[in-house]
């Protein structure tokens, strides 16, 4: 490595090892042995990469099975954004970030075709390049995946293989190494790498829903095609699905460059090269009309180019070319697939007309974000099927789920509830589905009526029949009867004083030094391994300041213990503290949580059990008016310094009398409101889904008539 491409900074060591940028800084005041800067970069301090992974690796905090190959593709996102570096005498010829990328997978690519070191020892600078080169002329004779790309790396760019052949063996192969290629391409600086780039989740919906797997089970091959293939991410997803069945594939890319990249793809995926033709052309594919499975992206075009855009010639000519068990998936705008189109415009007219041919399945709008290169561009999928099924022929399915995001189980319930619609083997009436309904096209062909239908009730909700209901909903108002019986009244006891007497304070601080309080850290958890099934619960500070409700994050235990063996969970009693966005504390009664950092936990010692109890030192942090101000970066007090107000031993154990008392009374408040919401909820509920009515009866309790 020369020049800085074997330096690195304080927030990529933090990417590199998966943590958050201040944990780094952490790192270097506690650790002794911690490497020092070697040198800065306006301010910045720089480390030697090497020396870096090595610490990580000693202490535990990395394995180096994964984070070797992230050090190769920093190494490679440098030389990307580099104007060029010194090598030996004088300076190498810079290379541009496409001729880098192209260079590198190139080179990946020819270490799977000749299973050869790129680099072998003993060879000079020379010598490694002109071995390149008459290698690639030999495993790739006929250009079609990097023989231009080898030919023309510079004389002096011996080092790039080596790089190369380094990242090869840290992710154990040449096809891991292409996808960690390409899995930081945004990092590269080519725009057209990343910008039409679509989501995992997203690319295998699409296969999924268009049956390949099924249809190469049934028939031993398939025949899969990609007019717009990119860098082929929607390919390698049906390959994948495939599984050991070989796929031909059919694909068309107009960028040379996105082209030959995913050409070498499929090759170092072992596609074989007589299973794949993919042209460097616009357009579909040749030989793809008798494709089997056509996965369609429709290319983005910016909102104000949309007005005149009509894409449903493209998708009729699909269509048309589809025989009985073929399917097409088609992604593109929501605007034009789902919305509601006004009838003068051309695509109306044109999406109607292929609504009526009845080879319109399912039409899906989607969460934003499934572009992460365009966060704002809304999309939606249709899926076009020729099914010879006469008796289902004038309905199509629809499904929402631009309310949620595209997780996994969200795909696997969308694919069943089309997969068993109409498909052979199957009928409607006999499956429920978790987001599709079932609708007529007649009433989807009237102008600006978009494309969208109700969210049909849950396999759960459908469970219980409209007696079941009326019985719970009875049980429901005979316990807001019971709540809303006379209650004991609630006495505080509070009295004036003759003379002010304000109670003396001490820093939390103190408290700590004086032994009478624990002050814990958080624990930094990544965002990743948070989320709403899991064994414990996680607070932080959207529970403590944000009105979150507790529980509603949570982390598997078994992730707890393995990613974050030094955290402790609470105990009961403990006082959670955050003073991020604003002061804030929680008493945890039930314990055994994780306290998601910059939240503190105070624990109340042996000797401060006169001073202190947990819902008494709650009230009292709460208590304090400590906020930040606006435009303010950090809390204008650290919680060690904030003053706790000291109350006389009798005045805590009576106010922990009364803040019991309120909290009971609380409860009740909650419950009741809980109970309302939930009969509101599924009165209506059972109204609109025709399992329910409102008979005659006494008047209705509620507020007087105005």
């Amino acid at each position: 490595m020369a020049g800085t491409t074997d330096l690195i900074s304080l927030p990529e060591i933090a990417e590199l090892a998966g943590v958050q940028r201040p944990v780094v800084t952490t790192w270097r005041r506690r650790y002794p042995g911690f490497p020092a800067p070697v040198q800065t970069d306006r301010g910045r301090p720089l480390f030697k990469a090497h020396e870096v992974v090595d610490w990580l690796v000693d202490t535990g905090r990395a394995e180096r099975r994964s984070i070797e190959p992230d050090l190769r593709l920093h190494v490679l996102s440098c030389l990307a954004l580099q104007t060029g570096a010194p090598s030996g005498a004088g300076r190498r010829r810079a290379l541009t970030p496409q001729e880098l990328v192209s260079l590198t997978t190139a080179l990946i690519c020819l270490h799977h075709l000749d299973d050869e070191p790129l680099r072998p020892d003993g060879y000079t600078d020379r010598h490694v390049v002109e071995a390149l080169r008459e290698r690639a002329a030999e495993a790739d004779w006929d250009d079609e995946l990097l023989r231009s790309e080898i030919e023309a790396l510079p004389p002096d760019a011996a080092w790039l293989a080596g790089v190369v052949d380094e990242l090869i063996e840290a992710a154990w192969g040449t096809a891991q190494a292409y996808e960690r290629v390409l899995a930081a391409r945004h990092r590269f600086g080519v725009p057209q790498l990343y910008e039409d780039a679509v989501v995992p989740q997203l690319a295998r919906l699409m296969v999924e829903l268009s049956g390949v797997r099924e249809h190469a089970d049934l028939h031993g091959l398939v025949q899969v095609a990609d007019p717009h293939a990119g860098t082929g991410d929607l390919l390698m997803a049906a390959r994948q699905a495939l599984g050991e069945h070989e796929p031909v594939m059919f694909a068309a890319e107009a960028d040379p460059l996105l082209a030959r990249l995913a050409r070498r793809r499929l090759v170092v995926h072992g596609v074989s090269r007589g299973s794949w033709q993919l042209d460097i052309a616009a357009g579909r594919p040749s030989g793809s009309p008798a494709a089997d499975v056509v996965l369609l992206r429709l290319p983005y075009q910016p909102a104000e180019a949309r007005t005149d855009l009509d894409p449903f010639a493209e998708l009729v000519e699909v269509t048309k070319a589809l025989a009985p068990g073929q399917t097409a998936v088609v992604f593109g705008p929501a605007e034009l697939l789902v919305g509601a189109l006004p009838p003068y415009r051309p695509a109306a007219r044109s999406r109607n007309e292929l609504l009526a041919t009845g080879r319109v399945e399912a039409v899906v709008q989607l969460p934003g974000g499934v572009m992460p290169f365009r966060p704002g561009y809304q999309s939606a999928l249709w899926v076009l099927r020729h099914e010879e099924t006469p008796e289902w022929q004038g309905r199509v399915l629809l499904a929402d789920i631009s309310d949620r995001p595209l997780t996994d189980r969200v795909v696997e319930d969308l694919v069943v509830d089309v997969a068993t619609w109409r498909r052979e083997g199957h009928r409607p009436d006999q499956h429920l589905r978790a987001y599709a309904s079932q609708v007529r096209i007649a009433d989807l062909t009237v102008p600006r009526r978009p494309l969208t239908a109700r969210r049909p009730a849950t396999l759960r909700e459908l469970a219980y029949d409209g007696r079941v209901t009326v019985a719970e909903l009875a049980d429901t108002e005979a316990e807001l009867d019971r709540l809303a019986d006379p209650r004991r009244r609630l006495r505080t006891h509070v009295a004036a004083r003759d003379e002010i007497h304000r109670a003396p304070t001490k820093s939390i601080a103190a408290l700590v030094r004086d032994g009478h309080l624990a002050l814990l850290k958080g624990s930094r958890i990544a965002a990743d391994h948070v989320g709403t099934d899991g064994h414990i619960r996680v607070i932080g500070p959207p529970e403590l300041a944000a009105g979150a409700r507790i529980g509603a994050r949570r982390i598997d235990r078994a992730v707890f213990a393995q990613r974050y063996p030094r955290a402790r969970l609470t105990e009961p009693g403990d006082v959670l503290v955050t003073v991020t966005p604003r002061l804030r504390a929680y008493r945890d009664e039930q314990g055994f949580s994780v306290v998601d950092y910059p939240t503190r936990v105070l624990r109340i010692r042996p000797d401060g059990r006169d001073q202190f109890t947990p819902r008494v030192l709650e009230a009292l942090v709460n208590a304090v008016q400590k906020q930040r101000p606006n435009g303010a970066v950090r809390a204008a007090t650290r919680l060690a310094d904030l003053q706790v107000p000291l109350l006389p031993t009798a005045d805590v154990a009576r106010l922990d009398a009364l803040l019991a008392a309120m909290e009971a009374r609380r409860n009740l408040a909650r419950r009741e409101l809980d109970l309302l919401d939930d009969l509101g909820r599924r009165a209506v509920a059972g109204l609109t889904d025709g399992t329910l009515t409102i008979t005659e009866g006494p008047p209705l309790a509620g507020p007087p008539p105005s």
